[in-house]
């Protein structure tokens, strides 16, 4: 270090160097504010963001009761590929809405029924297999 003399960087050179002027506690106080605005306005926007991708993700289909519906239930046997499992099962019966999200189903009428969260849920579509 040399005594007596200030560092000059490259960016001084160019651009000059900023002339200090202290700042009044009012300027600090409307600058703080300025930044806490914007930092709001930061949080809005984040959180909006955050609601739509979470929002497209979730599922917007209800069920009423008796109708058929097929079960999210990843099963991993060891020595088999999960890309080959079966992931759904069913298909199984509404018996009771217990709230917006959550469905009491049943597979057939002798066994015990599930509680289950709607993201568990697909409906199930039928179809003709006598054709075939």
């Amino acid at each position: 270090m040399l005594s007596d003399r200030t560092l000059r960087f490259p960016c001084d050179i160019l651009f000059g160097r900023p002339s200090y002027t202290p700042s009044s506690p009012t300027n600090s106080e409307a600058r703080l504010e300025s930044v806490y605005a914007s930092a709001g306005e930061q949080v809005k926007l984040s959180r909006e963001r955050m609601k739509t991708r979470h929002d497209s993700r979730a599922t917007d289909h209800h069920f009423k009761e008796g109708v058929l519906v097929w079960m999210y239930n990843p099963k991993r046997r060891r020595g088999l590929s999960p890309k080959l499992q079966q992931n759904w099962e069913g298909p199984y019966t509404v018996v009771k809405k217990l709230n917006d999200v959550v469905y009491r189903v049943q597979r057939s009428p002798n066994a015990k029924p599930k509680v289950l969260h709607i993201n568990l849920l697909s409906p199930c579509r039928a179809t003709d297999h006598s054709s075939m």
